[in-house]
């Protein structure tokens, strides 16, 4: 799990004085309804972060914002995450975090129905899906309601199969988000190479496609971080995200006995994994017999919270993306947003975000070897890593925070509301 940067603090939420969303006035083109199966805190990856960021960074921004969760769970209190804490059902009125966050819930039995009701009651002038696996939520909501829709293609899942190497079930939930594609009246692509991944697979939607790259929330804590001397001769090299084929877990892994003959002092921690697992679950599964002797130095946390992933960050002297496919990779941006020097394989989301010998280094994805050689470079050479780090850290604060990309995402929504609505107008956040 990555941590989320963009977690909107702790969740104090209130129910808003009696009412139904269906005795609210309309505020025309100013109201925007995600569709989401995730959100923060409890995530599983960079889905569920990027939506958190999205939805926090357009409230801010001026934005009226609901966020229909089919499922979740979504937790009122963080402290209480471990009793399971979590709307039983939607309200017709939702509830309400401190930011002026609506919040809906629903199960999956109810999602289309609660979703059609809800975007006609409570006036949403876009509904913004996030994932093809609520397309018949958006779906129904688009043909009774005629709601403008954009579809946020968070990963084009033919390319999960085919160049991230994922189980056949990516390849089978694909044609769900080929509906979505085919009928949204915009696509959001996280970068250039996920435009023209999405222009080759579907052609006919090329002229629908937007480029609106991901953003991040700083801290106080992440800025401490970047100044942090990275001149231990223990470097620890942090991995963080889900574990899955796509992520180039096995390559990374193949790449540690190398790395460790050339630096014995050398440390790993794979950060994440699925909720439920523990770190020694994870190593069973992951840990092939060859690395056994190594295990000493290779850590799997388990699934984490985002507090607790923050804290690994800012103990890391190395973070490692070695994707295969990547369509943005939030992770790129956390680890700029502390200051850590970057080894990523040259794809997507990365081999955009990154400048190679300046930000980050690059490999060719799969490419055991070089991935070796480039993490060898920075566990043995302190200076390198406080320059790279450094230097991401100062690219990131001046184009990837979310002021910054939410004024983007503003334009997209402008093109698909009806000419009759009120501009968005966005405040300085």
């Amino acid at each position: 799990m990555q941590p989320t940067a963009a977690t909107p603090g702790p969740i104090g939420l209130h129910r808003p004085e009696p009412a139904t969303a269906a005795s609210t006035p309309p505020v025309p083109g100013r109201r925007i309804l995600h569709l989401t199966t995730e959100y923060p805190p409890v995530i599983y990856g960079g889905l569920g972060t990027a939506v958190g960021g999205w939805v926090t960074a357009s409230a801010r921004a001026g934005m009226t914002v609901g966020v229909l969760l089919v499922e979740g769970p979504l937790v009122l209190d963080p402290a209480a995450y471990g009793a399971g804490a979590a709307i039983a059902a939607a309200q017709p009125h939702g509830l309400v975090d401190r930011q002026g966050i609506r919040f809906f819930q629903t199960s999956w039995a109810k999602a289309v129905q609660v979703g059609v009701r809800l975007a006609q009651d409570w006036h949403a002038d876009v509904v913004h899906l996030h994932t093809a696996m609520l397309w018949a939520v958006a779906d129904a909501i688009q043909q009774q309601t005629g709601k403008p829709l954009v579809y946020h293609v968070h990963s084009v899942d033919r390319a999960e199969y085919e160049l991230g190497h994922e189980p056949n079930q990516w390849l089978a939930h694909s044609h769900a988000q080929e509906a979505a594609i085919h009928a949204a009246d915009r696509l959001i692509a996280l970068s250039r190479n996920e435009h023209d991944l999405l222009a080759h697979y579907y052609p006919a939607c090329q002229h629908r496609i937007r480029v609106v790259g991901n953003g991040i929330d700083d801290s106080a804590e992440a800025r401490a971080a970047v100044h942090k001397q990275r001149l231990t001769p223990t470097p620890l090299v942090l991995y963080s995200g889900r574990l899955v084929e796509r992520k180039g877990i096995r390559e990374l892994l193949a790449a540690i006995p190398l790395v460790l003959h050339a630096a014995p002092r050398a440390l790993f921690v794979l950060a994440g994994g699925p909720p439920g697992l523990t770190g020694a679950q994870l190593q069973q599964q992951w840990l092939p017999a060859e690395l056994v002797a190594y295990r000493s130095q290779i850590h799997f946390t388990g699934w984490l919270t985002p507090e607790e992933v923050a804290v690994w960050y800012r103990r890391a002297d190395v973070l490692v993306v070695p994707s295969r496919y990547e369509p943005f990779g939030m992770v790129i941006l956390e680890g700029m947003l502390h200051g850590l020097p970057i080894v990523a394989s040259a794809v997507g989301g990365p081999a955009e975000i990154l400048h190679d010998e300046h930000t980050g280094l690059l490999f060719p994805p799969t490419d055991v070897q070089a991935l070796s050689r480039q993490l060898i470079r920075l566990v043995h050479n302190a200076g390198l890593r406080q320059r790279l780090g450094m230097a991401a850290a100062a690219q990131l604060r001046s184009r990837w925070l979310w002021p910054q990309t939410v004024q983007a995402m503003r334009h997209v929504y402008e093109e698909v509301i009806p000419p009759a609505a009120s501009p968005l107008i966005l405040r300085a956040s």
